[in-house]
């Protein structure tokens, strides 16, 4: 129970660079000090409720997830945020776009598969 600071951290840390987010950027978003964030990624210091809750909004996530580290089988975990907003989006061509080269990577990854 003594690190739940650090493994929170780790876990913002980790979705602020999968999104391409700078501490600064995240710091400007939750109007906080770039140190602060600093802190919080390292376990120093917490967030606010607030700002969890923004958070979890901001990277489609659950608190559970964020403060718990459980839930995390969300895909969308995975993916940078600008993904996720083609997928969400009512472009049907660029989800196309997105699709193929999905579908294009995944050909790749199978064929480099069966050559090992």
């Amino acid at each position: 129970m003594d690190n739940y600071k650090a493994e929170i951290g780790k876990r913002i840390s980790y979705l602020r660079s999968v999104n391409g987010l700078t501490q600064e950027k995240l710091a400007e978003l939750l109007d906080c000090s770039v140190k602060h964030v600093s802190h919080a990624e390292r376990g120093a210091a917490l967030f606010s409720l607030e700002k969890y809750l923004f958070l979890s909004d901001y990277f489609h996530c659950s608190l559970d997830y964020l403060l718990k580290g459980t839930g995390s089988d969300d895909v969308s975990l995975l993916l940078p945020s600008c993904i996720l907003e083609i997928l969400r989006a009512h472009d049907t061509e660029e989800q196309r776009l997105l699709l193929t080269y999905l579908n294009m990577y995944s050909q790749l990854r199978s064929h480099r598969d069966d050559n090992d």
